[in-house]
């Protein structure tokens, strides 16, 4: 049984809602956050990154700063709160794809005792910072994005549901639609939850570190039952309408191999073609796609030994058999020599790496299906780092929840 409910949200004058959201500020340069935050007064950066001009600061004094910025903007009438708890239906939509799901409140508790599953490995240090901030600020203003698995008749009810008059309807300048609606009529919200009650679990697509400060905050506040700190922000996809995709490696340095002899180590791993007409759009699973100074190739991975699921995932193998033993990444998180190139950037990206020097050998994986995510996370697996890039990805300040009351 999976318990969700709908919340009272601080959320954007309709206005403003499109002025309001933003992308997470670690996603912008430098200068493309001090462009934002001169040329937007409402932008939501603004209470993020509240006294960024400001240094010195310890994290507590950042962190109430965020919780004073938040208040100005309730004060200024920039942010409006709900009169009574409401889910809201939310569609993304781009010339890539379209998704549809469901923001309300999810249970710590279902998290806690593993029926909202994981597949990625956090970070205790990131755990406290942004437990930390959730004290300070009380507020949540980003969703964690979950995978409904089963059957498409959430979907069908959803659409239903998004002939209602719309909330908000707009925009953003990287070609994305968003569209809300409100939910708060009792009868669809008690139907609503009914459905997630008949569910054994969800499936965390992204914001493995949010769940788990979520859990850590309502631990250490003692936060049981109806307390609005033993819930936690989510948006609810069916995995039909989730997309994913693969993230791409790229390496410096060929751990004291020549370019001749790089290829003869990877030729020992598996069957290695030419691609004189370059990469495909896909390699077949159990490949992967090598550039090298010489061009693309497509590598055989190595076929995985035992059943285990998480090393069967042709992340792991690269990992096993060739970032390992040959270029010597033993440790993906730690190493600089690494990077990750999200599979929603086109392939002539690695070329370019490569080009340039900036990399060595780039090698461009396929994205894991559902099944595959899912399976990792039923086996209590933990995924390589960086082994899907997962849309929607969401905006921050269009629905927030409130830690204090609901």
């Amino acid at each position: 049984m999976i318990r969700v409910r709908p919340f009272r949200a601080w959320r954007p004058a309709p206005h403003t809602a499109h002025l309001v959201g933003s992308r997470s500020f670690l996603t912008y340069t430098p200068g493309e956050l001090r462009e934002k935050l001169a040329g937007n007064p409402y932008s939501f950066l603004h209470i993020v990154h509240a006294d960024h001009d400001r240094v010195g600061l310890t994290r507590a004094e950042h962190f109430d700063g965020v919780r004073h910025k938040f208040e100005e903007f309730t004060h200024e009438g920039i942010l409006l709160r709900e009169e009574r708890p409401a889910f809201y239906l939310y569609e993304q939509s781009c010339a890539a794809f379209t998704s549809m799901g469901l923001i309300g409140a999810v249970s710590v508790a279902d998290y806690v005792e593993g029926r909202i599953k994981v597949h990625e490995q956090t970070l205790t240090a990131r755990e406290a910072i942004f437990t930390e901030y959730l004290e300070h600020t009380g507020i949540n203003a980003e969703p964690v994005l979950l995978a409904i698995p089963g059957p498409p008749v959430l979907e069908k009810h959803l659409h239903g549901l998004s002939v209602k008059p719309v909330l908000y309807d707009f925009c953003t300048t990287d070609r994305i639609r968003h569209r809300f609606w409100k939910i708060d009529e009792p009868a669809e919200i008690d139907a609503l939850a009914d459905h997630f009650r008949a569910l054994d679990a969800l499936y965390i697509a992204d914001g493995h570190h949010r769940s788990a400060s979520s859990a850590r905050l309502a631990k250490a506040s003692g936060a049981k039952g109806e307390d609005p700190k033993a819930w936690c922000l989510a948006y609810l996809v069916p995995h039909n309408q989730l997309h994913i995709f693969n993230f791409d490696r790229a390496v410096s340095g060929l751990n004291g191999h020549s370019p001749a002899s790089f290829l003869e180590a990877l030729g020992r791993t598996g069957t290695l073609t030419v691609l004189p007409d370059g990469p495909e759009r896909c390699a077949p699973a159990g490949h992967v796609q090598v550039r090298t100074q010489s061009g693309w190739y497509r590598l055989e991975l190595p076929k995985p030994m035992g059943t285990d699921v998480t090393e069967a995932l042709d992340a792991s193998v690269l990992s096993a058999a060739v970032l390992g033993p040959i270029l010597g990444v033993m440790d993906l998180r730690t190493d600089p020599r690494i990077r990750f190139i999200p599979g929603t950037d086109p392939l002539a990206a690695l070329d370019k790496l490569v080009d340039t020097g900036k990399a060595d050998v780039a090698f461009n994986l396929c994205a894991i299906p559902f099944a595959s995510l899912a399976a990792v996370a039923d086996n209590l697996g933990l995924m390589p780092p960086k082994t899907t890039w997962v849309e929607p990805k969401l905006r921050s300040g269009l629905t927030i929840y409130s830690l204090e009351d609901n």
